[in-house]
């Protein structure tokens, strides 16, 4: 019999309530991804060394992680399965790192939840990924989360601490964090090899990397699913922006987010991977991106920003290296 929005009221508020209690389904419904192309076709941790040093970051098909942090947390905060660490080597390359100002540093939140993890944590994990995996890069997105407090600097001038100063991450960041020259620009992957690069979602007077919303970027980060019913719009705003990217300009970098929620009806996990009858979006996404990179009908993703991500979307992200990153374009 077909859900309706007034019968759904009961379901919904019972799934919220043991939400944190039922494992997720991490296996896809058909878990045969396709035929990863030749550039991608190594581990998932060294994807990045098939694809040519020519190659623009912004014509890459990257796999990447909504709120990465939160793979702890409460049912409206976790938006992941797996720790950091473990996002890295399944071939995660976009990282999005929400850092709280607090009592001049970085704590890691989403939203005004603590995830019991700091922005040194984050260096550390990911300059030891690049460090054993060379020809990998790793996108991070920083971003200011939740309110300022007990601060005798700025937000600029913590950074530049953790950059220039801290013995924990100056060191790390020295060898791994790549500095923008020129104005800013998409680099080419040569240039990034072993290096984190930067999406700056902050004011500051100076540049990190790339700007978050700047000229060099394209986003659909439209987030709200205010009910599981809305989960086909969401999809289709992602499906869209897909599309943009194969038909928009090769040098500007596509960022699209599958990930969404909406209190108190549709939590982070019932969007991502369903639940209660109907499909999340990455049920839709899976198929989707395995039959276009099997067809080459989608020449690049772009960076993909996913919530609960399973090894099979990770792998249909990545299948579509190879084709216009092989051209240098």
């Amino acid at each position: 019999m077909p859900f309706t929005r007034t019968g759904l009221t009961t379901l919904l508020s019972t799934a919220v309530i043991s939400a944190q209690l039922v494992s997720p389904a991490t296996a896809a419904a058909d878990a045969s991804s396709a035929p990863l192309s030749e550039a991608a076709a190594a581990s998932p941790a060294a994807w990045m060394g098939g694809l040519p040093d020519d190659a623009s970051l912004a014509s890459l098909s990257v796999p990447g992680t909504h709120d990465t942090g939160a793979w702890t947390g409460s049912v409206w905060s976790r938006t992941q399965d797996m720790d950091l660490s473990t996002q890295l080597e399944s071939g995660v390359r976009a990282l999005d790192v929400r850092t709280r100002h607090y009592r001049d540093a970085f704590p890691i939140h989403h939203g005004a939840e603590y995830l019991h993890l700091n922005f040194t944590d984050v260096v550390t994990d990911t300059a030891a990924f690049l460090r054993e995996h060379p020809t990998e890069t790793v996108f991070m997105r920083l971003k200011k989360e939740h309110t300022e407090e007990e601060n005798t600097r700025t937000y600029e001038e913590t950074l530049d601490h953790y950059i220039g100063s801290d013995p924990d991450t100056a060191p790390l960041l020295a060898e791994h964090l790549w500095r923008p020259s020129g104005g800013e620009r998409v680099p080419d992957l040569g240039e990034v090899r072993g290096r984190i690069v930067i999406l700056q979602d902050f004011d500051a007077s100076k540049e990190y990397g790339i700007r978050w919303g700047g000229p060099s970027t394209d986003i659909q980060d439209d987030y709200r699913v205010p009910t599981l019913f809305d989960i086909p719009e969401k999809w289709e705003k992602a499906r869209d922006h897909f599309e943009r990217t194969a038909a928009g300009p090769p040098e500007t970098l596509f960022i699209n987010h599958l990930s969404g929620s909406g209190a108190p009806w549709a939590n982070p996990r019932e969007v991502a991977t369903g639940g209660l009858g109907f499909d999340g979006v990455n049920d839709y996404a899976r198929p989707y991106l395995q039959d276009s990179a099997a067809e080459g009908t989608l020449p690049r993703t772009g960076v993909v920003m996913m919530d609960f991500p399973d090894q099979a979307l990770i792998d249909a992200v990545v299948a579509h290296n190879g084709r216009t990153a092989a051209q240098g374009v």
